[in-house]
C-alpha cells in the first residue's frame, strides 16, 4: 500500500526489533532521513546511540518524497522576509546551502551510489496573478547575493544552478551502514508508546521493554507527544505523486500555483506532482510559524525536537542533524536561534487560521450530522454511519464484506473521514492516517482504530 518509486527500486533492509531492556546515552526516535543523519553526525562521538523506528527505516516521509536537494524552497524566502525580516531569510538560505554542500561531501566521502545528479531547480507559474510572487522572490534572493537564472518555457520563473536530485533510500541505507560500523544500533518495528523523565534520565516504553537514556531526540514528522502542544503548532499536508515514462529535461520544476510540478529520474523518466496523481502520496508537516522547530524543547533539558520541514526535508534533515549534534556536543552553531523552538509568529500563523478552524470543526462537529446509510456504501468505500444509535466507521471491501470501527481517532478523539482515492481513514484535526481496515499508518496517533462488532 502506498509504495513509492524509491521503495520499488531499492532492496529493503531488515534491522533488529527491540526485544529487551536497554540503557544507552542517546535515543533518536524516528528512522527517516533526519534521525539517521543525526546518528551519522554523532557516530564518532563517545556516546552510545540507538535509533528507534515504529515501522521500517525510511518507510514514511523519506520513502515518499520527490527527493530534490535544493535551497530554492518555493516561496519560503518571501514568506520569511514578510513575517520576520531579511536577516532571517539570509540565515535560512545559508543553513540550507551549507547542508546541501555537506550532503554532497558525505556522498563523495562515503562513496555512496544513490543516483546523485546535479541539475538546476526552478519555481514557475503560467498564471498572471502569480507573476508578482516570482518577481518578489527574485528580488529577495538577489539581495542575498544568490545568483538566479530564468528559463523561457513559462510565463515567469526563477531557478538556482548547482542543485541536485538523488535516490533518498539508497542514501539513507548507506548512512545506516556507516553508522552501524561505528556501533550505532537501529531498531525497526519498535514503537515508543510512553516516555517518563526522572533523575535526569528518560525511560521509554518500547515493545513492552524499557529503554533508558540521557539524551532524547524526537525526529518524527509530527509529534506523538503532547508536551509543548506542538501538535497545535503544526498541521500535516498531503500531496500525490505519479511516476511517468515521459521526458521533460534534466531540471526540476515546482509550480507555485500548484498546477503541475516534476523532477527527472536517472532513466530520463520523471516524478510528477499534480491534483490527479495517484501512484502514491507523501505527507509532511507545516509549521504555523513558517520556520521548522529544531532544538531543545526546554532551554536546559536534554530533550530535542525536529519538526516541520514543510516539504523541504532533504536539506533541512541535514540542517537539523548538524544543529542537534552541535547542541549535544556543546559546539556553537550560527543557526541555533533561527530554528529555536522558543518563539512563535502570529503573523505567519494567520495564513493558516481558517484551514485549522475548518479541520477542527470537521473533526469535532460537522461530521456528526453528515452520516450515511450502510446501504449507500459502494464497494471499497467507507463512511461514518449510525449503528444502533452510535456513530460508527464502516468500510465495505472488494467482496462487499462490512468492517466496523470506532470513528474516533485515538489521539484526541476527532471523527475520522474516509478518503476513497487513497483508501484510508484520515483524522481531519491532526491528520493521523489509518488503512481501510483501521490499522494505523501515520501518526500522531500511536494506536489503530478500535474494531467493533457488527
Amino acid at each position: 500500500m502506498n509504495q513509492s518509486y524509491w521503495q520499488k527500486t531499492t532492496r529493503k533492509r531488515t534491522e533488529k526489533v527491540l526485544n529487551k531492556d536497554i540503557t544507552t546515552d542517546i535515543v533518536i526516535i524516528g528512522g527517516g532521513l533526519a534521525g539517521v543523519s543525526l546518528a551519522y553526525q554523532l557516530k564518532d562521538s563517545p556516546y552510545r546511540i540507538i535509533v528507534l523506528e515504529k515501522d521500517a527505516m525510511g518507510s514514511h516521509t523519506t520513502g515518499h518524497t520527490t527527493a530534490k536537494l535544493t535551497t530554492l524552497h518555493g516561496l519560503l524566502y518571501q514568506k520569511i522576509t514578510k513575517n520576520y525580516d531579511i536577516h532571517q531569510a539570509y540565515l535560512y538560505y545559508r543553513s540550507n546551502d551549507k547542508a546541501l554542500k555537506e550532503i554532497q561531501n558525505i556522498i563523495k566521502r562515503e562513496s555512496i551510489s544513490c543516483d546523485y545528479q546535479e541539475n538546476s531547480s526552478y519555481i514557475y507559474t503560467d498564471d498572471p496573478q502569480y507573476v508578482k510572487d516570482i518577481e518578489e522572490q527574485k528580488k529577495i534572493l538577489e539581495s542575498l547575493r544568490v545568483e538566479v537564472v530564468e528559463d523561457n518555457q513559462h510565463l515567469a520563473s526563477i531557478g538556482l544552478k548547482n542543485q541536485a536530485i538523488f535516490h533518498p533510500l539508497k542514501y539513507l541505507f548507506a548512512l545506516i551502514q556507516s553508522c552501524q560500523k561505528s556501533g550505532v544500533l537501529f531498531f525497526e518495528y519498535s514503537q515508543v508508546t510512553h516516555i517518563e523523565r526522572k533523575n535526569k534520565l528518560f525511560t521509554l516504553s518500547v515493545n513492552h521493554h524499557k529503554v533508558k537514556c540521557q539524551y532524547l531526540i524526537h525526529a518524527t514528522r509530527y509529534p506523538f507527544i503532547k508536551k509543548g502542544i506542538y501538535f497545535m503548532k503544526l498541521f500535516q499536508q498531503r500531496e500525490y505523486v505519479d511516476y511517468k515514462e515521459t521526458q521533460k529535461g534534466k531540471d526540476s520544476y515546482l509550480c507555485i500555483d500548484q498546477t503541475c510540478s516534476y523532477r527527472p529520474l536517472m532513466n530520463d523518466d520523471l516524478l510528477m506532482i499534480d491534483r490527479d496523481a495517484k501512484d502514491w502520496y507523501a505527507q509532511d508537516s507545516i509549521p504555523l510559524r513558517g520556520i521548522p522547530y529544531i532544538g531543545r524543547i526546554h532551554q536546559y533539558q536534554q530533550e530535542f525536537i525536529i519538526y516541520g520541514f514543510q516539504k523541504w526535508g532533504m536539506t533541512l534533515s541535514q540542517v537539523a542533524a548538524r544543529l542537534i549534534a552541535d547542541l549535544i556536543l556543546e559546539r556553537d552553531n550560527p543557526y541555533e536561534e533561527l530554528y529555536s523552538c522558543h518563539y512563535f509568529s502570529i503573523a505567519s500563523a494567520k495564513q493558516y487560521t481558517q484551514k485549522i478552524i475548518n479541520n477542527v470543526t470537521r473533526g469535532y462537529w460537522s461530521q456528526r450530522f453528515h452520516t450515511r446509510s450502510i446501504q449507500s456504501l459502494d464497494v471499497k468505500e467507507g463512511a461514518i454511519v449510525k449503528v444502533d444509535g452510535h456513530l460508527t466507521a464502516v468500510y465495505k471491501d472488494g467482496q462487499e464484506k462490512l468492517h466496523y470501527f470506532s470513528p474516533y481517532c485515538p489521539h484526541l478523539k476527532c471523527l475520522v473521514h474516509f478518503d476513497k482515492k487513497s483508501q484510508t481513514w484520515v483524522c481531519p484535526c491532526h491528520q493521523s492516517v489509518y488503512d481501510a481496515y483501521g490499522q494505523l499508518i501515520e501518526g500522531p496517533s500511536i494506536f489503530s482504530l478500535h474494531k467493533r462488532k457488527n
